[in-house]
């Protein structure tokens, strides 16, 4: 990724001396910052890319860079956390084992229940097993540490115009018509362990996770401890920042990086807070029936606010579709929170 021109912050106080945020190095190259950007610079220009733009998801409800996503930077761990992964990779090779005891609540114990009557949860769970160990046991049976990591972490993606990925959320086939008969043994035989293994957890409220740690996650253990260094990790990290990771791959959302106004429709978006017509805010009245689209509460002419569903802090627009009645105290409470 090329480096984001260094800028200088000319006349006033940064925002981060004024909130004394500090921005750990690893994070500024991460974004494509030079290290040697203030802070100031930094939290100025990543607030204006985070301002103009929301995450595309949750407006448009898919996501439309799929698996190119992985593409985008990663924020590196907090030290506490990669502290506690180290210590656990280390307890892994000492023990030989992977995975943990976990204890279990009774809302844990619901779900288990729930689970050993759903059969085609089960073999899915079966099916998701035994593709995780053959995958494996293929990267474990390399003769090299190196071609071991590679296979089992895998390699880059193709490019974008070779890339096929189904839209919707793949499932294995629960059905047995779609699996050889060795398979669909191996499969039942999976279901039967996968049985015991809930059964044993509800009776004794908790669930080992244990199993034997492989040659492929033995060579990966090895390389991140052997390859550790706890300066490159950051104390903490910026909310600013931590709001721009995708909740579901944990990369940042690539819409920060490569957004454009350019569009095809008629009309641009409304960047930005921006007065609402009086004509749209009698449609607004009409569709939401002068009634508070959190609590319920109906409105009287003088009672209405006019709340940004996705805040404009957060990249929301002014546009009627992000737009929704309120009362005084939800508008308040929600600040600029968002929660998709």
């Amino acid at each position: 990724m090329p480096v984001i021109e260094s800028f200088q912050l000319v006349g006033e106080q940064s925002v981060a001396a004024r909130k004394s945020v500090v921005i750990h190095p690893t994070i500024k190259e991460a974004l494509g910052y030079d290290v040697n950007d203030s802070d100031g610079n930094v939290i100025k220009d990543w607030k204006s890319r985070t301002h103009r733009v929301c995450k595309p998801c949750w407006e448009l409800k898919y996501c439309p860079y799929g698996p190119f996503v992985e593409q985008s930077p990663l924020l590196p761990v907090v030290r506490s956390d990669s502290e506690e992964q180290i210590r656990y990779f280390k307890e892994c090779i000492e023990t030989g084992l992977v995975g943990s005891i976990s204890e279990l609540d009774d809302d844990d114990v619901a779900e288990y229940k729930a689970w050993l009557n759903d059969e085609d949860l089960l073999v899915a769970q079966a099916i998701n097993r035994l593709q995780r160990d053959a995958a494996l046991e293929t990267a474990s049976q390399l003769d090299s540490d190196e071609a071991k990591i590679a296979n089992w972490l895998g390699g880059p993606l193709p490019s974008i115009q070779e890339y096929r990925v189904s839209f919707g959320q793949e499932h294995p086939s629960t059905n047995e018509r779609d699996h050889t008969p060795e398979f669909w043994a191996k499969i039942k035989k999976e279901v039967s362990r996968i049985r015991s293994e809930y059964r044993n957890a509800i009776k004794d409220r908790k669930y080992d996770y244990r199993q034997p740690l492989e040659p492929a996650r033995l060579a990966w253990f090895k390389k991140v401890i052997a390859e550790y260094d706890s300066a490159s990790h950051p104390e903490t990290i910026p909310e600013i920042f931590e709001d721009s990771r995708c909740n579901i791959f944990g990369h940042i959302c690539p819409v920060f990086f490569v957004a454009e106004a350019i569009t095809e429709t008629n009309e641009q978006r409304k960047f930005g807070r921006h007065s609402i017509p009086f004509a749209t805010r009698i449609r607004i009245v009409r569709r939401d029936n002068y009634t508070c689209q959190h609590c319920g509460k109906h409105l009287r002419d003088d009672e209405v606010e006019f709340d940004h569903i996705i805040p404009v802090s957060k990249g929301g627009s002014s546009e009627e579709h992000n737009i929704r009645l309120t009362c005084f105290d939800c508008n308040r409470d929600k600040s600029d929170k968002y929660v998709p």
